[in-house]
């Protein structure tokens, strides 16, 4: 990457260098100094919280739509490379365990059901990148999944019965997001299908579910909780498959051509992630910077 973004990117909070030491240059730096920065334990606290963090779930007030919340701060510390471990958040991490049900699957208040992989797919991703990938549970989850997958090679909240040759662009996404992490599922076939419908989707420009690629999917934001052109090329990225398509690179070439001298700007204010540079629209955003050059790495390394 260009030496001159690299340098400013290392400029940046303590918490933002760790991810760049840790998933673009390779290294190994050490957690502390990065957990101690002010704005995570800020965010640590109300993660922990009563009132929308975790421990809020079982009273049905933490909604995976809504920024700012149990779903999107944990994943939000995944992204940067933390593990459940460095943060102190082995509690919270059997909170949610807990509500993993004998077959795999989750039920959390107030309207996750037992096969709503769109939803309990978000945290049981960010479970697994914080050093849980392995555990049993987070396996037996993902065998529940893969138990459930359409013929077309998907998911749905609604099931085969409903469109078996279809699925839905946010299931396909979010469990692509936790499959991604697997390398089997990374260069295996099966996950093919969910890939080639949110390859075609941005291709067709059509609405499914509700679901469009217009103007607030094409816009820089973070976290895109409903559906965005970032997490869709991120998780896209994790697949040698989707990276070779038409379809990825002009989804990517889009998002570069918002760039002004390597530099990305948030296009959406986000009031609940205020002590972060992604969170005022206009603004140079480092950490926006540093995911989009995370995903030309991995098209780098995949290529």
């Amino acid at each position: 990457m260009d030496k001159k973004i690299l340098d400013w990117l290392l400029e940046g909070p303590a918490w933002l260098k760790y991810a760049v030491k840790l998933q673009l240059l390779d290294e190994q730096p050490a957690v502390t100094t990065a957990v101690q920065d002010k704005s995570i334990q800020k965010l640590l606290a109300r993660l922990k919280g009563s009132q929308v963090g975790v421990h809020a779930l079982k009273a049905g007030t933490v909604r995976y739509t809504e920024t700012g919340k149990a779903y999107w701060d944990l994943f939000f510390l995944a992204d940067i490379g933390f593990k459940i471990n460095d943060l102190g958040l082995e509690g919270e991490a059997e909170e949610i365990l807990r509500y993993q049900s004998h077959e795999g699957t989750f039920t959390i208040p107030p309207n996750v059901k037992d096969n709503y992989y769109c939803m309990s797919g978000i945290l049981v991703s960010s479970l697994a990148k914080m050093g849980y990938g392995d555990d049993p549970r987070i396996k037996k989850y993902i065998y529940a999944a893969m138990s459930e997958q359409m013929s077309g090679g998907g998911w749905d909240c609604y099931g085969e019965k409903f469109n078996p040759e279809g699925s839905c662009p946010m299931d396909d996404l979010n469990m692509l997001m936790l499959l991604g992490q697997y390398v089997h599922y990374q260069q295996g076939p099966v996950m093919s299908g969910a890939l080639d419908l949110l390859l075609k989707h941005w291709e067709r420009e059509e609405h499914l579910y509700g679901f469009g690629v217009g103007k607030r999917f094409r816009a820089m934001e973070y976290p895109a909780v409903k559906y965005g052109i970032l997490r869709v090329l991120d998780v896209l990225s994790l697949f040698p498959y989707a990276i070779k398509t038409r379809a990825f690179r002009t989804m990517l070439d889009h998002v570069h051509g918002k760039g002004t001298d390597g530099r990305y700007y948030s296009e959406i204010d986000n009031t609940a992630y205020a002590d972060f540079d992604f969170a005022k629209a206009g603004q140079a955003s480092r950490w926006l910077t540093f995911l989009v050059n995370r995903m030309d790495k991995r098209v780098e390394d995949l290529s």
